[in-house]
């Protein structure tokens, strides 16, 4: 994760979030990232909430994962983000998942989060998400 810069987000595989081969299900990674992304955010200084409270939200527009390696039950997942592109309203995030057990990537994804306001209609990016894509 050397090009991933800190924090690296961790979270350990709930029961509930395996099949029943005790394999974290595909679509557990859509939360990892979210919530590895709300708390990339705050370390930048404002949280989701405090963006949303100014009226700027942030509308996920695209989501891909790619699966390369297993993760069980009980095991951590380090979650590590970057910021691949970013323009005036919108920001594309890479998010990288290893296992801590063995340092293999388990998991590689890509978000595009758009700004809006409350109408819908696209906004500037805050400039907490500004500053951390320059």
């Amino acid at each position: 994760m050397t090009d991933y810069p800190a924090p690296i987000h961790r979270v350990r595989v709930r029961y509930c979030e395996t099949d029943r081969m005790a394999v974290a299900h595909h679509g557990s990674y859509v939360a990892w990232f979210e919530e590895a992304r709300t708390e990339w955010m705050r370390a930048r200084g404002k949280t989701y909430r405090q963006m949303e409270d100014e009226g700027n939200l942030l509308q996920v527009v695209e989501f891909t994962c790619r699966y390369h390696k297993p993760v069980d039950y009980d095991e951590v997942v380090a979650i590590a983000i970057r910021v691949a592109d970013a323009g005036n309203v919108a920001v594309t995030l890479d998010y990288q998942c290893r296992r801590e057990s063995d340092g293999a990537v388990c998991a590689t994804g890509r978000t595009r989060l758009a700004c809006v306001g409350r109408d819908g209609k696209l906004r500037r990016l805050p400039s907490e998400l500004a500053q951390a894509t320059a």
